[in-house]
């Protein structure tokens, strides 16, 4: 039987603060990004009910961007708005995961052929700067540096490919990948030299004005549905956390007037 993993359920006024905003961006943006973050890393727990009234008093903010905010949260999945019932982190879903997979992998494989023939010399020196900086975060192991910089690289791919909108509905999209890959580096299921190299190539294949050797490169690095799926099966403290921590999410208030069998 797998360990159970210790997880803290903070008090919101120690997660968040008017200091915690960043400074670019409306309101509304800024606090998404807090929030969104704060969901990523698994410092917000599934399940947890969140308030728009608090939120906006420990920010010091009106509530019409903290709502704003959550309804933008609601659309790409992180939360569950219940009418009359409560806003609520979502639990973390593995068809969920799988069908974020899909969309990415999908969109940045096009995404690459599109950079190989479409890519400028400016371009390739972004994405050759962005691993240099890598490299630099995986020795000094500043795995969120690394992760953000992973972030910096895909997202210059698609402007390579002149299609930067298309990297929004990926970043929409793959909101649930990105709170599985936080719990993977919580349980040191760590690439981080296999990824640079795998970065090295897909860079070289752009370069080289190959189409089909930059959708291969980057289907390589990316994977498949089957092989995250196989990935996640050989971690089983990864499922026993998972399955911890959505078992043990609070049970939602039902909206008023509905059957009380309804979560």
């Amino acid at each position: 039987m797998s360990e159970m993993v210790d997880f803290p359920s903070l008090p919101l006024s120690e997660l968040i603060s008017p200091e915690a905003l960043g400074r670019e961006g409306n309101m509304t943006n800024r606090i998404y990004a807090l929030l969104r973050q704060l969901i990523v890393e698994v410092r917000l727990l599934p399940g947890r009910a969140i308030s728009e009234k608090e939120i906006a008093a420990i920010l010091q903010v009106s509530k019409t961007p903290v709502r704003e905010a959550i309804i933008r949260l609601a659309e790409d999945g992180f939360v569950t708005v219940v009418p009359q019932g409560g806003t609520y982190v979502t639990t973390i879903e593995i068809q969920r995961y799988m069908e974020a997979c899909f969309i990415r992998f999908k969109l940045e494989e096009g995404a690459a052929m599109e950079a190989a023939s479409r890519h400028s010399l400016e371009d390739v020196a972004r994405l050759r700067s962005c691993i240099v900086r890598q490299k630099a975060a995986a020795e000094q192991e500043d795995y969120p540096d690394f992760f953000l910089l992973d972030e910096e690289f895909h997202r210059t791919i698609f402007a390579a490919a002149r299609l930067p909108g298309a990297w929004g509905v990926v970043n929409q999209a793959k909101g649930e990948m990105d709170r599985m890959r936080h719990l993977k580096r919580v349980f040191a299921v760590r690439r981080t030299e296999q990824v640079i190299e795998e970065h090295e190539a897909i860079v070289a294949a752009i370069e080289s004005g190959d189409p089909a050797a930059a959708r291969e490169a980057v289907v390589k690095h990316l994977g498949s549905i089957e092989s995250k799926l196989t990935e996640l099966s050989r971690n089983p403290k990864l499922w026993a956390y998972i399955e911890q921590i959505n078992t043990r999410a609070p049970k939602k208030r039902s909206p008023r007037g509905a059957p009380s069998s309804v979560a």
